[in-house]
């Protein structure tokens, strides 16, 4: 059997479209479609109003520009009509139009609509505004809790709507650190955790007014030693909460003083981190990115989701500081600087790199302006160092500190008084400086006598 050709494209045909003895290729017929949507007559025959006609071919041009496939195109094109059809019949101009219907819209339409490519236009022309990440994991907290069982649900809904509003209120009044939404997410997951370990290990309890603290204990000792000193500690708030709202009669957990363990990751020695200098030096022209990213972890303890969340705009490159939220400026070194311009040159190779407002960006094309995972930096410089990112933090804190005393590290990284005591003790720093202080001034008075 000979093979038959698209009379478009002159590709081969499919099979199928053999036996329907169709002509074209699906890709083909998917462009003609997208061009038949997109006349002007098809335009002026479906949409009466001006502004409707824009909103519908810029549409056309914003996925053409973004290369989707034509048959996705067509698809999208044929259901966002219904939808600027309707619009069209009952508003008069695009601020009519609210948010809350389009996504009413989005919605009943599905799949079918390819919404993230539709909701990416909108956005685009300022019809839709992006949640914000936080936003979004509070709405996903918010589903999880129809999950709960009827027992378990109540007192979860009350302590959750009452971190919400103590970060809400923290927010207003201009907190210069109000609670994070990770936090409560983590104190989410914990008790999830617990919740579902309960209903397997402790199938005979319908709520939290049966739990007692011997159920507590066994839970905790399925945690490992680092995570269950945390874990007491939220618990405890947790239902000391409750017995404030009156939901619990009793606290099945007693308050005792924290423990301290030590540490599970150690900074590098004295050679390692000679090693570490070097390797950043010899690979400043052959790779420059992971030399920055282990430079910004090693040098000046920026985490990964720090060095992720960094913008082109950050970089003050005369004063040679990279601004970061949340903690004080970095300042660069002569070493950075040139790591600085040699990543920047990569990085105008990238694909998209010019419409990209973050300083890392994936090496991959992307539709939405989003920063790299922090996966990406664990990657990178784990591959390249050998170490996690978190070790090469720690290095930086715990030398500094060990030299300047933890004080330097509020001052100069932002930590906290809790975080900066991780890393030194402020009393032994001090206690060794003015034993070498007095014994300066004896060896200075011996050389007198």
């Amino acid at each position: 059997m000979d093979q038959v050709y698209c009379v478009t494209c002159e590709k081969p045909l499919q099979p199928s479209a053999v036996k329907n003895k169709l002509k074209r290729c699906e890709q083909c017929l998917a462009r003609a479609q997208v061009a038949a949507q997109l006349s002007e007559e098809s335009i002026g025959e479906h949409f009466s109003q001006l502004w409707v006609q824009q909103l519908f071919r810029g549409l056309g041009a914003f996925l053409a520009q973004h290369e989707v496939p034509a048959r996705t195109q067509a698809r999208l094109l044929s259901k966002a009509a219904h939808i600027f059809q309707e619009a069209d019949r009952r508003f008069c101009c695009p601020e009519d139009m609210s948010a809350h219907w389009l996504q009413d819209r989005i919605e009943q339409a599905g799949s079918h609509l390819a919404p993230t490519f539709f909701r990416a236009y909108l956005r685009e022309v300022q019809l839709l505004v992006a949640p914000s990440k936080e936003e979004e994991q509070i709405n996903a907290l918010r589903a999880k809790l129809e999950d709960l069982p009827t027992g378990y649900r109540r007192l979860m809904e009350v302590y959750f709507n009452e971190r919400i509003s103590l970060r809400e209120r923290q927010i207003s009044l201009h907190a210069k650190r109000p609670l994070a939404v990770g936090t409560i997410k983590a104190d989410w997951e914990l008790l999830w955790r617990l919740v579902r370990w309960l209903l397997e290990q402790e199938a005979g309890l319908s709520g939290w007014e049966m739990v007692q603290e011997e159920h507590i204990h066994a839970f905790l000792l399925t945690l490992t030693p680092k995570n269950r000193e945390p874990a007491r500690k939220d618990l405890y708030m947790f239902f000391r909460l409750a017995r404030k709202r009156r939901i619990l009669t009793h606290v099945p957990l007693m308050d005792a003083p924290a423990k301290e363990l030590p540490p599970t990751v150690e900074p590098l020695s004295g050679e390692g981190q000679k090693v570490l200098a070097r390797l950043i030096r010899a690979n400043i022209s052959t790779h420059p990115e992971e030399s920055f990213l282990a430079a910004l972890c090693f040098y000046h303890a920026l985490t990964p989701r720090q060095v992720c969340g960094l913008m082109c705009s950050d970089v003050d490159v005369e004063r040679g500081m990279i601004h970061v939220e949340g903690r004080p400026p970095v300042y660069l070194l002569a070493e950075d600087l040139l790591l600085l311009d040699q990543f920047v040159r990569k990085r105008q190779a990238l694909p998209y790199a010019q419409k990209r407002s973050h300083l890392f960006i994936s090496h991959r094309p992307t539709l939405d302006d989003v920063p790299v995972p922090g996966e990406y930096v664990k990657r990178k410089v784990g591959a390249f160092t050998g170490h996690a990112p978190q070790r090469l933090r720690i290095t930086c804190l715990a030398t500094l500190s060990a030299r300047y005393g933890s004080q330097y590290l509020v001052e100069a990284f932002g930590l906290s008084l809790t975080q900066a005591a991780r890393y030194g003790n402020m009393r032994e720093f001090l206690l060794a400086e003015e034993v070498k202080q007095q014994r300066e001034e004896w060896l200075e008075l011996s050389g007198h006598l």
